[in-house]
């Protein structure tokens, strides 16, 4: 369970530090997850904590957070949207347990143009 959980965190540095050096996060087929994702993965805290590691992440990176949106009856699910010299970066955070919380990390494209 450690060993997972070691290699989640990594893989969310990994594309936080992607977007810190402003190359674009991987997107072949085989590195994005299902509908878009870059990562998703959980984390052994309660919802509330693991929002706070998140926001002090993407603060760290030099991200503004735009919208906050909780949602569910007992605001077990949490929508961020981040942004940077143009970039936005959606989070989503949802409660899998007490001591457990989901996220997903994707960058939103416009592919109007």
């Amino acid at each position: 369970m450690r060993s997972r959980v070691c290699a989640i965190a990594l893989g969310l540095c990994l594309v936080l530090s992607l977007v810190a050096q402003q190359r674009p996060v991987p997107q072949t087929p085989q590195q994005r997850l299902k509908g878009g994702w870059e990562e998703e993965g959980k984390l052994d805290l309660t919802l509330a904590a693991a929002k706070v590691r998140m926001k002090t992440r993407f603060e760290r990176l030099q991200f503004q957070l735009k919208h906050e949106i909780d949602m569910g009856k007992h605001n077990e699910r949490c929508l961020m949207l981040w942004e940077r010299e143009g970039r936005q970066f959606i989070l989503m955070l949802w409660r899998m347990d007490v001591n457990q919380t989901g996220y997903s990390i994707g960058e939103i494209k416009d592919d109007r143009n």
